[in-house]
Protein backbone atom coordinates (compact mmCIF):
# COMPACT_ATOMS: atom_id res chain seq x y z
CA UNK A 1 0.00 0.00 0.00
CA UNK A 2 2.52 2.06 1.05
CA UNK A 3 4.86 1.60 -2.35
CA UNK A 4 1.79 2.04 -4.63
CA UNK A 5 0.44 5.66 -2.45
CA UNK A 6 4.41 6.83 -2.96
CA UNK A 7 4.40 5.82 -6.85
CA UNK A 8 1.15 6.83 -7.26
CA UNK A 9 1.97 10.70 -5.85
CA UNK A 10 5.38 10.32 -8.48
CA UNK A 11 3.61 9.01 -11.72
CA UNK A 12 -0.07 9.51 -10.81
CA UNK A 13 -1.75 6.47 -13.02
CA UNK A 14 1.61 5.96 -14.78
CA UNK A 15 2.58 2.92 -12.71
CA UNK A 16 3.62 -0.37 -13.84
CA UNK A 17 3.76 -3.03 -10.65
CA UNK A 18 6.08 -5.30 -10.24
CA UNK A 19 5.57 -7.86 -7.15
CA UNK A 20 8.69 -9.95 -6.29
CA UNK A 21 7.39 -11.44 -2.81
CA UNK A 22 7.41 -14.87 -4.12
CA UNK A 23 9.90 -16.92 -5.97
CA UNK A 24 7.08 -17.80 -8.07
CA UNK A 25 7.31 -14.05 -9.21
CA UNK A 26 10.48 -12.95 -10.67
CA UNK A 27 10.53 -9.73 -12.18
CA UNK A 28 9.94 -9.58 -16.02
CA UNK A 29 11.47 -6.38 -16.34
CA UNK A 30 14.68 -6.96 -14.57
CA UNK A 31 16.78 -4.64 -15.76
CA UNK A 32 15.87 -0.72 -15.82
CA UNK A 33 17.71 2.04 -17.81
CA UNK A 34 18.37 6.09 -17.32
CA UNK A 35 14.99 7.01 -18.62
CA UNK A 36 13.16 5.16 -15.83
CA UNK A 37 12.29 5.50 -12.63
CA UNK A 38 11.32 2.61 -9.46
CA UNK A 39 9.92 2.55 -6.55
CA UNK A 40 11.70 0.03 -4.57
CA UNK A 41 10.43 -1.22 -1.06
CA UNK A 42 11.28 -3.70 1.66
CA UNK A 43 10.10 -5.19 5.53
CA UNK A 44 12.32 -3.78 8.05
CA UNK A 45 12.61 -6.90 10.12
CA UNK A 46 14.55 -6.30 13.52
CA UNK A 47 16.08 -3.27 12.30
CA UNK A 48 17.35 -4.79 9.02
CA UNK A 49 16.51 -5.56 5.37
CA UNK A 50 15.65 -9.24 5.34
CA UNK A 51 17.87 -11.43 3.72
CA UNK A 52 15.23 -13.00 1.57
CA UNK A 53 14.40 -9.59 0.60
CA UNK A 54 18.12 -8.39 -1.17
CA UNK A 55 18.45 -11.07 -2.78
CA UNK A 56 15.30 -11.32 -4.34
CA UNK A 57 16.57 -7.70 -5.26
CA UNK A 58 19.36 -8.48 -6.89
CA UNK A 59 17.15 -9.67 -9.76
CA UNK A 60 16.61 -6.02 -10.15
CA UNK A 61 19.45 -4.06 -12.08
CA UNK A 62 20.12 -0.11 -13.16
CA UNK A 63 22.33 1.63 -15.01
CA UNK A 64 22.40 4.83 -12.59
CA UNK A 65 18.51 4.83 -12.64
CA UNK A 66 16.93 6.67 -10.56
CA UNK A 67 14.98 4.98 -7.51
CA UNK A 68 13.55 5.74 -4.57
CA UNK A 69 14.18 3.60 -1.72
CA UNK A 70 11.12 2.55 1.20
CA UNK A 71 11.19 0.32 4.16
CA UNK A 72 7.77 -0.72 6.16
CA UNK A 73 8.41 -1.31 9.66
CA UNK A 74 5.99 -2.11 12.50
CA UNK A 75 6.67 0.74 14.64
CA UNK A 76 9.66 0.04 16.92
CA UNK A 77 12.47 1.42 14.84
CA UNK A 78 13.72 1.00 11.40
CA UNK A 79 17.18 1.19 12.68
CA UNK A 80 19.93 0.54 9.61
CA UNK A 81 17.31 -0.49 7.20
CA UNK A 82 16.85 1.89 5.01
CA UNK A 83 20.43 2.58 4.83
CA UNK A 84 21.08 -0.56 3.90
CA UNK A 85 18.29 -0.86 1.21
CA UNK A 86 20.12 2.38 -0.19
CA UNK A 87 23.44 0.91 0.04
CA UNK A 88 21.75 -2.25 -1.78
CA UNK A 89 20.49 0.27 -4.60
CA UNK A 90 23.48 2.08 -5.68
CA UNK A 91 25.49 -1.61 -5.66
CA UNK A 92 22.75 -2.47 -7.92
CA UNK A 93 23.00 0.43 -10.69
CA UNK A 94 20.97 2.76 -9.39
CA UNK A 95 20.74 6.18 -8.47
CA UNK A 96 19.21 6.92 -4.98
CA UNK A 97 16.69 10.14 -5.40
CA UNK A 98 14.48 9.53 -2.18
CA UNK A 99 14.26 7.33 0.52
CA UNK A 100 11.23 6.80 3.25
CA UNK A 101 10.54 4.76 6.18
CA UNK A 102 6.68 4.34 7.03
CA UNK A 103 4.74 2.14 9.11
CA UNK A 104 2.91 -0.89 8.59
CA UNK A 105 1.17 -3.66 10.84
CA UNK A 106 4.08 -5.50 12.65
CA UNK A 107 4.71 -9.38 12.03
CA UNK A 108 3.67 -10.42 15.16
CA UNK A 109 0.47 -7.91 15.88
CA UNK A 110 -2.56 -9.92 16.52
CA UNK A 111 -6.16 -8.84 18.58
CA UNK A 112 -4.72 -9.76 22.05
CA UNK A 113 -1.19 -8.04 21.78
CA UNK A 114 -1.81 -4.88 18.92
CA UNK A 115 1.51 -3.21 17.46
CA UNK A 116 0.47 -0.82 14.91
CA UNK A 117 -2.48 -3.32 13.85
CA UNK A 118 -4.11 -0.48 11.57
CA UNK A 119 -1.01 0.76 10.23
CA UNK A 120 -0.79 2.21 6.99
CA UNK A 121 -3.79 4.14 7.73
CA UNK A 122 -5.58 7.39 5.81
CA UNK A 123 -2.91 9.48 6.73
CA UNK A 124 0.51 7.41 6.43
CA UNK A 125 -1.08 6.58 2.64
CA UNK A 126 -1.98 10.56 2.53
CA UNK A 127 1.82 11.37 3.49
CA UNK A 128 3.52 8.98 0.91
CA UNK A 129 1.22 10.44 -1.35
CA UNK A 130 2.84 13.88 -0.45
CA UNK A 131 6.32 12.00 -0.16
CA UNK A 132 5.44 11.36 -3.92
CA UNK A 133 4.71 14.69 -4.81
CA UNK A 134 7.59 16.10 -3.56
CA UNK A 135 9.58 13.41 -5.87
CA UNK A 136 7.82 14.78 -8.69
CA UNK A 137 8.45 18.00 -8.05
CA UNK A 138 12.15 17.68 -7.46
CA UNK A 139 12.64 15.63 -11.17
CA UNK A 140 10.67 19.17 -12.37
CA UNK A 141 12.62 21.32 -11.24
CA UNK A 142 16.69 20.18 -11.90
CA UNK A 143 18.13 19.62 -15.63
CA UNK A 144 20.22 16.17 -14.67
CA UNK A 145 19.54 13.57 -12.75
CA UNK A 146 23.19 13.44 -12.23
CA UNK A 147 23.29 16.67 -10.14
CA UNK A 148 21.79 15.26 -7.41
CA UNK A 149 23.52 14.15 -4.51
CA UNK A 150 21.88 10.67 -2.55
CA UNK A 151 20.12 11.77 0.34
CA UNK A 152 21.19 11.17 3.67
CA UNK A 153 19.36 8.45 5.66
CA UNK A 154 20.32 7.77 9.36
CA UNK A 155 21.63 4.23 10.13
CA UNK A 156 25.32 3.01 10.87
CA UNK A 157 27.73 0.71 8.64
CA UNK A 158 28.41 -1.84 9.76
CA UNK A 159 24.68 -2.47 10.57
CA UNK A 160 23.32 -4.28 13.04
CA UNK A 161 23.29 -8.20 13.45
CA UNK A 162 21.20 -10.05 11.34
CA UNK A 163 17.87 -11.64 13.33
CA UNK A 164 18.17 -14.75 12.51
CA UNK A 165 15.99 -17.95 12.35
CA UNK A 166 15.73 -20.18 15.35
CA UNK A 167 14.23 -23.02 15.13
CA UNK A 168 10.45 -21.38 16.08
CA UNK A 169 7.66 -21.50 13.44
CA UNK A 170 4.06 -21.05 12.68
CA UNK A 171 1.66 -24.07 13.26
CA UNK A 172 -1.72 -25.08 12.28
CA UNK A 173 -5.03 -26.19 14.63
CA UNK A 174 -6.00 -29.22 12.68
CA UNK A 175 -9.11 -28.51 14.23
CA UNK A 176 -9.94 -24.78 12.46
CA UNK A 177 -7.88 -25.90 9.15
CA UNK A 178 -9.77 -25.60 6.08
CA UNK A 179 -6.84 -26.95 3.93
CA UNK A 180 -7.20 -24.48 1.27
CA UNK A 181 -3.39 -23.73 1.15
CA UNK A 182 -3.03 -19.84 1.41
CA UNK A 183 -0.66 -20.54 4.18
CA UNK A 184 1.35 -22.35 1.79
CA UNK A 185 0.60 -19.77 -1.65
CA UNK A 186 1.53 -16.75 0.68
CA UNK A 187 4.99 -17.99 2.09
CA UNK A 188 7.91 -15.53 0.90
CA UNK A 189 10.01 -18.14 2.37
CA UNK A 190 7.96 -21.33 0.58
CA UNK A 191 9.03 -23.12 3.87
CA UNK A 192 4.77 -25.06 4.96
CA UNK A 193 3.95 -28.11 2.50
CA UNK A 194 1.58 -30.51 3.43
CA UNK A 195 1.76 -33.40 5.33
CA UNK A 196 -1.01 -36.04 5.93
CA UNK A 197 -3.31 -33.36 4.81
CA UNK A 198 -2.03 -30.86 7.19
CA UNK A 199 0.02 -27.74 6.88
CA UNK A 200 3.40 -28.53 8.38
CA UNK A 201 5.99 -26.01 8.60
CA UNK A 202 9.74 -25.82 8.64
CA UNK A 203 10.98 -24.18 11.29
CA UNK A 204 14.90 -23.69 10.51
CA UNK A 205 13.85 -21.72 7.03
CA UNK A 206 10.71 -19.60 8.57
CA UNK A 207 11.58 -16.14 8.99
CA UNK A 208 8.72 -15.20 10.76
CA UNK A 209 6.71 -12.56 9.07
CA UNK A 210 3.62 -14.10 9.54
CA UNK A 211 2.24 -14.16 6.39
CA UNK A 212 0.41 -17.55 7.08
CA UNK A 213 -1.01 -16.40 9.68
CA UNK A 214 -2.61 -13.14 8.29
CA UNK A 215 -3.40 -14.71 5.28
CA UNK A 216 -5.40 -17.66 7.02
CA UNK A 217 -9.30 -17.68 7.02
CA UNK A 218 -10.18 -19.41 10.16
CA UNK A 219 -7.38 -18.54 12.45
CA UNK A 220 -5.97 -21.67 12.40
CA UNK A 221 -2.46 -20.70 11.79
CA UNK A 222 -1.07 -19.15 14.91
CA UNK A 223 2.77 -18.55 16.13
CA UNK A 224 2.72 -19.70 19.51
CA UNK A 225 6.06 -20.42 20.45
CA UNK A 226 6.84 -18.62 24.25
CA UNK A 227 9.95 -16.80 22.79
CA UNK A 228 8.06 -15.20 19.94
CA UNK A 229 4.97 -14.24 22.56
CA UNK A 230 7.38 -12.70 24.98
CA UNK A 231 8.48 -10.15 22.13
CA UNK A 232 4.99 -9.63 20.65
CA UNK A 233 3.86 -8.40 24.89
CA UNK A 234 6.90 -6.50 25.33
CA UNK A 235 6.36 -4.58 21.70
CA UNK A 236 2.50 -4.39 22.75
CA UNK A 237 3.71 -1.93 25.72
CA UNK A 238 6.54 -0.27 24.91
CA UNK A 239 5.50 0.74 21.12
CA UNK A 240 2.11 2.11 21.58
CA UNK A 241 3.14 5.72 20.63
CA UNK A 242 2.71 6.11 17.46
CA UNK A 243 5.48 6.81 15.04
CA UNK A 244 5.29 8.82 12.01
CA UNK A 245 7.31 8.47 8.46
CA UNK A 246 9.93 9.97 7.89
CA UNK A 247 11.58 10.46 4.56
CA UNK A 248 14.76 12.07 2.73
CA UNK A 249 15.11 13.97 -0.26
CA UNK A 250 18.37 13.92 -2.85
CA UNK A 251 20.08 17.48 -2.91
CA UNK A 252 21.23 19.64 -5.49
Amino acid sequence: MVVRAVAHGIFQDKVQELDITLPADPPNHPFADHNELLVIGAPVYAGRIPGLALRRLKNLRGSQTPVVAITVYGNRAYDDALLELCDHCKNQGFNVIGAGAFIGKHSFSSLDHPIAHDRPDEKDIRLAETFGGQIRHLLQTIESIDQLKNPQVPGRRPYKQEMKPSGAAGKTDPKLCLHCGQCILHCPAQTIHMSGGNPVTDPDNCIWCAACVQHCPTGARKITQPKINEIAERLHETCRTRREPEWFLAAE
